[in-house]
């Protein structure tokens, strides 16, 4: 009997141990990759859609004239059951859109609240489909449930069509005027998404420009009180952000967009002082509420003041409690402390964090947000993570190098050549961007290389790359792409140029 218990407890001990320090096979319970998911068939089918693609003609006749017979019959449920997922639905949406009858809008609107696929991208895009049919229909009194879809979307590609379909709806500037309730915050985040993603190109500029997007930034920036909203305060910023690009972007717009989006820009000049001001007293306003905010305002407050490079220190007089939904956002906001203490600090907890496998994840956040603390504690530890047997952090560490003068120069420089050299090609390009940053010319011309690239989808990545990676040395290259002919590099080099301008002189330099 003894020995029965005490082989019991000694197996419950093992299995204990194997899963408190895991090894690459755990025992008795191997680990399994998981597959990577093929591409969706309808996520490439709605990309072929925006790029210009159509739809059958005949195949979309057919079904509307079905459905047409089905609900003149009275057979609702036949139709709801017949839309399903798959490369059909846009045909069906399509066909129910152009029938334009109420009982078919209202079939529409009711799949705004169904589950039609696991897939969050697949089903983001039968979102798309969706709301645009709605919107075409003008059915206004669906956009409080386009908002809902465009907030559960929001982190998935096709979550900035939803967000751009949302704000087209001609509702939706009237909800906006009450920004602190539950729907207008949902707006103001869908509103900021799209700004977001002209900015990235995601969204064709002229359809943007035309929705009236500086319009309705400015109408918000106009009303903002000083008030700590974080989401009115990426508004605010974002209302900013769009004037001093409303310039470069008219150059490449069609002659009437072009009037439009010069009147736009003259309507945020006018009131620029004010929201450069308000911008200003975000930060204090902000810092203020952290302690009695939400858990989900503090995150959405922390992101804020990690984009306006507020002190934050002050909010964590202890290292930020890592079982917080916010401990990320608190560690990448203290990249921007300017307290002598923080970098030792984040540089013990990135060491601490490196040395079990459970923990890498939180070690990438912190070696990520400790290249904003020049100190030798900080350099030691990026040093010491950016070696071959663990490629996350290595990642980490190497993108982490070159942000200031190293204080042992050869051992840095002679770690990031030996990274440029690596297999995988992240590792190679953050180890190009940091000796490219400490003034390596080779590195330089590779980067500037790609600017010159007769693959416009290259040079724009070119632009992006230097722009999040700060390479000022490449400035002079960056203002000749932006005279390019070409308007997605001429554009993308403008937008590399402005986040540039930014991060180095903030909301406050002359305009």
């Amino acid at each position: 009997m003894l020995l029965g218990v005490f082989i019991l407890v000694a197996v419950v001990g093992l299995f204990w141990l194997a899963y408190r320090h895991p090894r690459r096979r755990r025992w008795l319970l191997p680990h399994r990759p998981i597959p990577h998911a093929p591409v969706a068939a309808v996520d490439r089918q709605h990309r072929h859609l925006q790029a210009g693609g159509l739809l059958g003609e005949t195949v979309c006749a057919t079904t509307k004239a079905h459905f047409r017979s089905l609900l003149e019959a009275g057979r609702v449920d036949e139709v709801e059951s017949e839309l399903h997922a798959g490369l059909d639905f846009a045909v069906q949406v399509r066909a129910l859109t152009e029938l334009a009858t109420p009982e078919a809008t209202r079939v529409l609107e009711r799949q705004l609240s169904r589950t039609l696929s696991g897939d969050p991208v697949e089903q983001a895009w039968y979102w798309v489909d969706i709301a645009a049919a709605l919107r075409r229909l003008n059915r206004t009194e669906s956009l409080a449930a386009v908002l809902q879809c465009a907030d559960r979307a929001a982190e998935w590609p096709p979550g900035a069509m939803l967000a751009a379909e949302a704000v087209a709806f001609p509702n939706f500037a009237a909800i906006l005027k009450q920004p602190s309730s539950t729907l207008g915050r949902m707006a103001l985040r869908t509103l900021v998404i799209v700004s977001r993603a002209a900015r990235d190109g995601a969204l064709d500029l002229a359809g943007v420009v035309r929705a009236g997007l500086a319009d309705t930034l400015a109408d918000v920036a106009a009303r903002a009180e000083s008030v700590s909203d974080p989401w009115l305060t990426e508004a605010v910023i974002e209302a900013e952000r769009l004037f001093r690009r409303l310039g470069h972007w008219a150059r490449f717009l069609p002659i009437d967009a072009r009037g439009i989006a010069e009147r736009q820009a003259m309507r945020l000049w006018a009131t620029g002082d004010r929201r450069v001001t308000w911008i200003k007293g975000a930060g204090n306003r902000l810092l203020a509420r952290f302690t009695v905010a939400s858990s989900e305002e503090q995150i959405a407050i922390l992101r804020c003041l990690n984009e306006l490079r507020a002190e934050v220190a002050r909010l964590f007089p202890h290292f930020p409690d890592r079982r917080c939904d916010w401990w990320a956002d608190a560690i990448r906001a203290l990249q921007w402390s300017k307290s002598p203490i923080v970098g030792p600090v984040l540089a013990a907890q990135a060491n601490r964090f490196a040395r079990k496998t459970r923990h890498h994840s939180r070690a990438t956040v912190v070696l990520t947000a400790i290249r904003g603390h020049a100190c030798y504690e900080v350099e030691r530890a990026l040093l010491r993570a950016a070696v071959p047997a663990h490629p996350v952090l290595r990642l980490a560490a190497v993108g982490s190098l070159g942000w200031w003068p190293p204080y042992d120069p050869d051992r840095v420089v002679a770690t990031l050549r030996i990274a440029r050299a690596d297999s995988d090609i992240e590792t190679h390009r953050a180890a190009v961007a940091a000796l490219a940053r400490l003034g390596e010319r080779s590195a330089l011309r590779e980067v500037a290389a790609g600017l010159h690239s007769e693959e416009p989808a290259i040079r724009v990545a070119t632009a992006t790359l230097i722009a999040s990676e700060e390479l000022t040395w490449l400035w002079p290259d960056l203002e000749t792409a932006a005279d390019s002919s070409d308007p997605d590099t001429a554009i993308a080099a403008s937008e590399a140029l402005e986040r540039l301008r930014e991060r180095l002189f903030g909301f406050s330099d002359v305009q």
